[in-house]
């Protein structure tokens, strides 16, 4: 198998169900979008000038001292499938990971931190932390951003602040963002007016791999719409008091699905998708992700479900297509994962 995969640990620590409301907020990520003066945008630069900054972008992480161990990933290295894996863990986007220009990332050992390279700016710095951390995360990737910035010449405007390929990236560059579970929301058909009100507060909801993205068992991804017009701080803390809102909403939910006459039927429900999770002989990463999203629900409010909060959530990454395909240590048919993904299920909720 591709040596990418021997590099990366099996499980990852931002996905275990630390810090605060983790049986609704997977994670929290924090990421800084920048450009280098005197280079084209990613889309308008040379080769040969996308090359130097990859160059200069890797020298100055390995100088950070915040990448000890930390891989060095040139995007035309690798193939399809590794290309994959590291955007089921978050670490590249979709977007740079069809690119066919000289980009790359750089991923710390224990996963928290990354940068993105040559993706629609010349740098995506990131902090992944588990459940709702936006305080810690922000620190962590301001660190990163300020030790960058040090070896580095950002590209800055008096007007605009940090300048971007994309407008409503420009000013601060700041993207915040929770990856939340609703499920009780979505089955109670709350999260259309729901997301119309995040609208409202400029705030957006995305699917699970971000941008352009589908939601996948009831896990929405929530952040800031702009990055103008207010500090990070005041970013920070709009996102905290939206999130918190959405917090409130999902408790209100899952309150309600245990009252009455819901009660049983939510019950039913849990078990059923526990049941498919534990007999299945074929599931799809669609299906095992409508049945987790309701087994995980079911742990939250105490029920016993085989697994505790954090191996869900790992089982969350480690049952996505790149990952089952490491796995079995080679590329998999479709119907050949679905396989793979049931018997390992099984295997894990015996």
């Amino acid at each position: 198998m591709a040596e990418i995969f021997k590099g990366f640990r099996p499980y990852v620590t931002w996905a275990n169900a630390r810090g605060a409301w983790p049986e609704m907020i997977f994670s929290t990520r924090v990421r800084f979008a920048r450009n280098l003066d005197g280079f084209a945008f990613t889309n308008r630069a040379a080769p040969d000038r996308l090359a130097e900054i990859r160059r200069l972008a890797f020298a100055a992480a390995k100088e950070s001292g915040l990448f000890p161990r930390g891989h060095y990933l040139k995007m035309e290295a690798l193939g399809a499938l590794e290309k994959n894996f590291l955007a089921e863990r978050h670490h590249i986007s979709p977007v740079l990971a069809a690119t066919a220009c000289p980009a790359g990332a750089v991923v710390a050992n224990d996963e928290d931190l990354s940068v993105m390279v040559n993706e629609e700016d010349h740098l995506r710095l990131q902090c992944l932390s588990a459940g709702f951390a936006i305080e810690d995360a922000f620190k962590a990737a301001l660190k990163l951003d300020e030790a960058l910035g040090a070896k580095l010449p950002y590209s800055f405007g008096e007007e605009f602040g940090f300048l971007t390929a994309c407008p409503t990236n420009a000013g601060t560059g700041i993207r915040i963002s929770c990856l939340a579970h609703l499920p009780a929301m979505a089955r109670l058909g709350r999260m259309p007016a729901a997301l119309e009100s995040l609208s409202r507060l400029g705030v957006i909801a995305r699917g699970i791999y971000g941008e352009g993205t589908y939601v996948l068992g009831d896990f929405y991804q929530i952040a800031n719409a702009a990055c103008l017009g207010r500090s990070e701080e005041e970013f920070c803390r709009n996102m905290d008091t939206v999130v918190r809102n959405l917090i409130r909403q999902e408790i209100d939910a899952r309150e309600l699905l245990l009252k009455g006459p819901a009660k049983l039927k939510t019950e039913d429900a849990v078990y059923r998708a526990a049941g498919l999770l534990r007999c299945a002989r074929t599931l799809s990463y669609s299906e095992f992700m409508q049945s987790m999203s309701l087994a995980r629900m079911g742990v939250a409010m105490g029920w016993d479900m085989g697994l505790d909060l954090s191996t869900f959530n790992q089982l969350t990454l480690l049952m996505q297509p790149a990952h089952i395909q490491a796995a079995a240590g080679r590329a998999l048919a479709p119907a050949e994962r679905d396989a793979f993904r049931a018997d390992s299920l099984r295997k894990k909720l015996q």
